[in-house]
């Protein structure tokens, strides 16, 4: 059951706005690295923006986490798993998209609910997933934005699954390389 899209628009631009600053932090690689990323950036989209870090397959704990998180669930989320989030049908659900932002890698997008309850209001959110690479070159981390459309009321929140959506990442733009003369030599390994 789809609710008013009006509230969705608002998550979509701050999303949008982390996927852009990701995508420009790229230069050209594949994924940028989680020292590429800086809070300054991303500044509009900080109190619902994360990091977070793969732990084993299928487990990936938040490490940084802006106040909007640390809200919908009524305490510091950091050091928390994300399925700490998730109902638990969701957190089945999570672990293979999770698995391909890690492994393929991929960007990863949700739509997700938190129903209605005794002081607790409807709660659509939009999730995004992108991923980061770690000081040696493995994808370990990912940049996220976690956008809800209301206060949270009583907490925690838990969300399930609505709909998901997993783009794997196409290769990077080579980078071409010249010593002057006519011959140049085209890497798409860096």
């Amino acid at each position: 059951m789809r609710r008013n899209s009006a509230p969705r628009a608002a998550g979509h631009s701050l999303i949008a706005q982390v996927e852009a600053y990701w995508s420009e932090q790229r230069k050209g690689a594949l994924v940028p690295t989680r020292a590429d990323i800086n809070p300054r950036g991303i500044e509009a989209a900080l109190p619902s923006a994360f990091i977070l870090e793969r732990v084993a397959p299928g487990i990936a704990r938040f490490r940084l986490a802006g106040g909007n998180l640390c809200d919908l669930m009524g305490m510091d989320v950091r050091g928390m798993p994300i399925t700490a989030m998730m109902d638990v049908d969701a957190r089945v659900k999570l672990v293979t998209p999770l698995e391909a932002v890690f492994k393929k890698p991929a960007i990863a997008r949700f739509s997700l609910l938190s129903p209605r309850g005794i002081s607790r209001p409807a709660l659509d959110a939009t999730m995004a997933l992108f991923p980061l690479t770690d000081g040696n070159g493995n994808v370990t981390r990912a940049l996220g934005c976690f956008v809800s459309n209301s206060r949270a009321g009583r907490t925690p929140r838990r969300f399930a699954i609505e709909d998901m959506q997993v783009d794997a990442i196409g290769a990077p733009r080579p980078k071409v390389y010249t010593n002057g003369s006519h011959l140049r030599l085209v890497s798409s390994r860096d």
